[in-house]
């Protein structure tokens, strides 16, 4: 038998995400609780404009000969939507942000838009074209379509892969839409543009109707897309109820703001009120009973992110400190041991003034903020806000602040409620978690574990635990995607740290886009106060009274 030898290349090392798995329970509940809106489908008329166009196209091209010429065609449509946009926000000097903002190529149009408004003529092909330049508004041959929305549109049925490459709008919701869309906007005139190519201040002028900002005066392409986001039809079976539920539960809360005279809604505060159910002057929040499964569901969310973050700063501890070993441990467990043996750190455990962890929690059933004081110094909230904080997130890495960690973990454990399941109502089959071994399932089972233990002892243990799943998540990478995204390495001469010091970050539940979304078709409005706060309008309040009758 003969045998060959050859030389074999290292996987490609990459910078990575959630380098020990924690985020990814996060996003597994909120993909839950927010289907159909995602952390990159900013703008809703991006739900009609898209079916709009494709089935217009196919009205002036009904053969699809030729998908190149579709594609130069569709990427002018693109810029096209978005410098229109621009060019509103810049006529109208209002509020900017109810135009352009999150629109397709925006930072690149931008300069095209401000050419515009120096009286200049512009060619939508400069931008539209597929050859690297700095110039081209998109990388992606189908632009925002193909890099942001397909996706959710192909999961809402509004579109459909029939015939590859191209895509089609499916006739039971896309083509309603589309329909919905065009009767609000002079199509031809459109197309004449992107024929034309040449794009002046009067061709955008003249088509102001296609701006983001008309969409809640649309009333067909509005009550189209309220169908669907609210699934007002119940066509969409659990996963509608869901995205219902949650999008109420936003427009509870920004009633609920407006009455205490409290600032608009955002998303820390939408995290804070679900979690503590209390909003930033003390006041109780609680939302009817057809809503309290969708926010304790969130607040379970809030919980594992809280978790994740603490998890992610001992992991950056950790790794600032093994960098610095003036020789390499020959083990993860006698660094763990190491790590928790050091002056510094044994004297910051001291102050914590508990001899164990259980003694710990028990301390802080006092001597900690009460859960509705979120905006006090010590709240686990507050806590996690400064750790991802851009002032701080390169701070905090001496190891003496794993006293600090410990802490913060010891105060989820007291919060916990112990009777009930780590994730509560949340359909979390235990299969989901594999990729995942630190969990709220998981930190539950390792606080018992910890209850008897000496502070000193829990840091060994948090570190080797930290280090081993960091390990489990970087080989189950490299298998799934042949990339690198080990921060530890197990050598000849011990383990070794490699590459940056990840800094601990919060995951993105889509509530921004939620509420962006929920601003396009005019549930929410601007104060005429001039305060800016977003309130919940006649409409939107409709919205929520049927969404939880």
């Amino acid at each position: 038998m003969a045998i060959k030898t050859s030389w074999v290349l290292p996987p490609h090392t990459i910078g990575g995400l959630d380098h020990i798995g924690t985020q990814g329970p996060c996003i597994l509940i909120y993909s839950q609780l927010l289907p159909g809106i995602t952390n990159v489908t900013d703008r809703a008329r991006y739900y009609s404009f898209y079916p709009w166009l494709i089935r217009s196209y196919a009205e002036r091209d009904s053969h699809r000969e030729n998908f190149n010429a579709f594609l130069e065609a569709y990427r002018k449509a693109d810029c096209l939507f978005t410098m229109i946009a621009e060019r509103h926000a810049q006529v109208m000097g209002d509020d900017a942000a109810r135009h352009g903002p999150a629109m397709v190529g925006r930072d690149t149009l931008n300069d095209a838009v401000r050419l515009i408004g120096e009286g200049k003529s512009v060619r939508l092909s400069t931008y539209a074209t597929r050859e690297e330049s700095g110039e081209r508004y998109f990388a992606n041959k189908l632009g925002g379509l193909g890099q942001y929305y397909a996706g959710t549109l192909t999961q809402l049925d509004i579109l459909a892969v029939v015939e590859r490459p191209w895509l089609s709008y499916t006739h039971e919701r896309g083509e309603p839409i589309a329909r919905a869309f065009d009767m609000g906007v002079d199509g031809r005139s459109f197309w004449q543009a992107v024929d034309a190519d040449i794009v002046s201040a009067q061709t955008l002028d003249a088509l102001q109707d296609f701006c983001p900002c008309c969409l809640p005066n649309r009333q067909g392409e509005r009550d189209a897309l309220l169908d669907i986001l609210f699934d007002r039809k119940s066509e969409f079976e659990a996963e509608g109820v869901q995205r219902r539920k949650s999008l109420a539960l936003l427009l509870h809360l920004a009633g609920a703001l407006q009455a205490a005279e409290l600032s608009a809604i955002d998303e820390p505060t939408f995290r804070a009120a679900v979690y503590t159910e209390s909003l930033a002057d003390g006041t109780a929040w609680r939302p009817p009973a057809p809503l309290a499964h969708t926010r304790s569901a969130w607040a379970y969310y809030v919980r594992n992110d809280l978790m994740s973050v603490a998890m992610q700063k001992a992991f950056a501890i950790s790794l600032t400190a093994l960098a610095t070993q003036p020789a390499p441990p020959t083990s993860i467990e006698e660094f763990s041991q190491s790590m928790a043996s050091r002056p510094e750190l044994v004297k910051a455990l001291d102050k914590l003034k508990a001899k164990t962890f259980g003694a710990l929690c028990s301390s802080l059933e006092a001597g900690a903020p009460a859960l509705g004081d979120f905006m006090a110094d010590g709240h686990e909230l507050a806590w996690a806000a400064a750790r991802v904080s851009r002032e701080r997130q390169q701070l905090d890495r001496e190891p003496a602040f794993l006293a600090s960690v410990v802490n913060v973990l010891a105060l989820l454990r007291m919060r916990e409620n112990q009777g009930a399941p780590a994730y509560g109502h949340l359909a979390m089959d235990p299969t989901q978690l594999q990729d995942s071994p630190i969990n709220l399932r998981s930190f539950r089972e390792r606080c018992v574990k910890w209850n008897d233990m000496a502070l000193s002892a829990v840091v060994a243990d948090l570190v080797g635990w930290i280090l081993e799943t960091h390990l489990r998540v970087a080989l189950r990478k490299l298998r799934q995607s042949s990339t690198a995204t080990f921060r530890i390495h197990p050598t000849e001469r011990g383990i070794e740290a490699h590459g940056d010091v990840p800094v601990p970050a919060k995951t993105n539940p889509r509530i921004r886009q939620a509420i962006k979304m929920l601003w396009d078709v005019g549930a929410l409005a601007r104060e005429p106060d001039g305060s800016g706060d977003l309130r919940a309008t006649a409409i939107g309040i409709q919205l929520f009274e049927a969404a939880h009758a």
